[in-house]
């Protein structure tokens, strides 16, 4: 049984989309589900969050209008319109995040080319991998924005770029590289040993 909040956002997907009912309220259902199951990782308990509290945030993001949007679009049979709505999506949040990583002073870490490109070469990573490297690792601390830690909540994603320290970069660099080069197994081993060190 849906609320009437539930229903009313559904009508709203179908207006704006043109999907079915059904489709909107299976897609609906199973965003929430999937957004309710990340509000019990580790990582939310970590920045000292609640289920209820992650879940205020994120319910409110664009992301959850994206997930929500794309789900309904494919539950409607439109796979081709869900792919180009969700890369748009993503154009916007590269976007956005490329904005606040040039923002980012030069006495940041993240603000200072020469110094990645030092931490990179600590990996043996060209100078051209590096920059290949760091936006992906921007837009995957952007992404985490919304759902930073209470004590961070005044923090612009700017501020936020610029307080990464060397060792923090290190790690994402080497996920990133681990990631790009293919070995999946290792990228995966290495993000473990990362979570585990923050707990």
């Amino acid at each position: 049984m849906l609320t009437i909040a539930m229903q009313i956002l559904c009508a709203s997907i179908v207006h704006r989309y043109g999907v079915h009912a059904a489709a909107a309220e299976s897609a609906l259902l199973a965003t929430l589900e999937r957004f309710h199951t990340e509000s019990h990782h580790p990582t939310v308990v970590r920045a000292g969050r609640t289920p209820a509290q992650y879940l205020d945030v994120a319910l409110k993001t664009p992301r959850f209008a994206a997930t929500l949007a794309s789900s309904a679009l494919m539950a409607d049979g439109r796979e081709a319109d869900a792919r180009l709505h969700w890369e748009a999506y993503m154009q916007r949040e590269a976007e956005a995040a490329k904005a606040a990583h040039q923002a980012v002073p030069a006495t940041a870490l993240l603000g200072n080319p020469d110094a990645v490109h030092l931490i990179g070469r600590a990996l043996g990573l060209a100078d051209e991998q590096t920059d290949q490297l760091i936006p992906g690792i921007v837009l995957t601390l952007a992404t985490g924005y919304p759902h930073r830690a209470p004590h961070q909540q005044h923090l612009s994603l700017t501020d936020i770029l610029g307080q990464i320290t060397t060792e923090e970069l290190l790690e994402l660099l080497e996920h990133a590289a681990l990631s790009a080069a293919g070995l999946t197994d290792d990228a995966a081993a290495m993000l473990q040993r990362i979570q585990r060190a923050a707990r």
